[in-house]
C-alpha cells in the first residue's frame, strides 16, 4: 500500500509541474523575430549536420573503396599463388611418374625384355594394371626359352647317320667280333 501512495504523489506531482510549466509558457510569448531567429539557428545546425554526415560519409566510401580494391588484390594475389602452387604441383606428379616409368622400364629391360614390351609393361604398372604385367613377363618368358632352345639348337652338332656309307665297307664294331 505504502508503494501505491508513493506512486500517487509522484504523479500528482509531475501533473503540477506540467501545469506549472504552460503557465510560464503562456505568460511568455516568443516574438516574430525570435521564432525566426530559433529556426535560422536550427537550420544552420542542421546544414552542419549534412556537410559533415556528407564529408563522413565520403570518407567512409573512400576507406570501403580503398578496402575493396586492397582484399581484391590480395584475393588476386591469393588466386595466382594458388593456381601457381597447383601447377608446380601437377609438374612435381607428372616428373614423379615420369620417372617412376623410367626406372620400371630400366627394371624390366634389365630383366632381359624387348624395350617395346618393357615400356608397355612398365606403363601398366604405373597404372597398377597387374594382369597385363604378369601376362608380359610370361611373354618375356616364353620369348626368352625360344631364344634359348634356338641356340641349343645352333650349338649342337649334326646328327650322323649310316646313310651315307658305303654300303660294301665293313662296320668296324662287327669286325672288332669276328676278328677279320
Amino acid at each position: 500500500m505504502d508503494e501505491n501512495k508513493n506512486v500517487n504523489e509522484e504523479l500528482e506531482n509531475k501533473e503540477k509541474t506540467v501545469e506549472e510549466g504552460t503557465e510560464n509558457q503562456e505568460d511568455k510569448q516568443p516574438t516574430l523575430e525570435e521564432v525566426m531567429a530559433e529556426l535560422a539557428r536550427e537550420r544552420a545546425e542542421k546544414e552542419k549536420m549534412k556537410v559533415a554526415s556528407d564529408k563522413y560519409s565520403s570518407e567512409i566510401a573512400t576507406l570501403k573503396k580503398q578496402l575493396r580494391a586492397k582484399q581484391t588484390a590480395e584475393e588476386a594475389a591469393e588466386d595466382a599463388k594458388r593456381e601457381q602452387e597447383e601447377a608446380h604441383k601437377e609438374y612435381v606428379a607428372g616428373l614423379e611418374k615420369k620417372l617412376a616409368l623410367i626406372e620400371a622400364k630400366a627394371r624390366y629391360a634389365d630383366m632381359g625384355m624387348e624395350p617395346e614390351l618393357a615400356a608397355k609393361t612398365a606403363e601398366a604398372e604405373l597404372d597398377g594394371d597387374k594382369e597385363t604385367v604378369s601376362a608380359n613377363i610370361k611373354k618375356m618368358m616364353a620369348a626368352s626359352l625360344k631364344s634359348a632352345e634356338a641356340e641349343w639348337i645352333k650349338s649342337r652338332p649334326d646328327v650322323q647317320s649310316g646313310a651315307e656309307e658305303d654300303p660294301n665297307a665293313e662296320d668296324p664294331f662287327i669286325k672288332g667280333f669276328t676278328g677279320k
